[in-house]
C-alpha cells in the first residue's frame, strides 16, 4: 500500500465571520466531553474538482470563507480551552492548513 505525504502550502488561523456575543464567551463542557477530550483522530479529506476549475487561491478563499461563517455558529471551536472544563469562546480561530 503506498502513502501519501502531503505537501503543506500554506497554514493561517481562520477567525469567526462575526463576533461571538459576550453573554456566549465562556462555555461549560459537560462531563462526557471532558472525559473524551484526550482522544483526537488525525484525519484528510480529498475533494474531486467537479466544476474544472483549476485555480486554488479561488477553492481555498471560497473554503476560508465558509468556515469562518460556520465558527460564527459554532463558536467554542474558534475559542480556546482555559481548563479541564472550559473553553473561552475568544475568536481567536481555528486552524487551516492548506496542502
Amino acid at each position: 500500500m503506498e502513502t501519501m505525504k502531503p505537501e503543506i502550502i500554506a497554514r493561517e488561523t481562520i477567525k469567526p465571520s462575526s463576533p461571538t456575543p459576550h453573554s456566549k464567551r465562556i462555555y461549560k463542557l459537560s462531563l462526557l466531553d471532558q472525559l473524551t477530550a484526550g482522544y483526537y483522530v488525525p484525519i484528510i479529506f480529498f475533494y474531486q474538482n467537479k466544476e474544472g476549475n483549476n485555480n486554488n487561491s479561488v477553492i481555498s478563499s471560497g473554503l476560508k470563507k465558509s468556515l469562518s461563517e460556520t465558527l460564527t455558529h459554532y463558536y467554542p471551536l474558534a475559542g480556546r480551552i482555559i481548563d479541564g472544563a472550559t473553553i473561552e469562546c475568544n475568536d481567536e480561530g481555528a486552524s487551516f492548513t492548506e496542502a
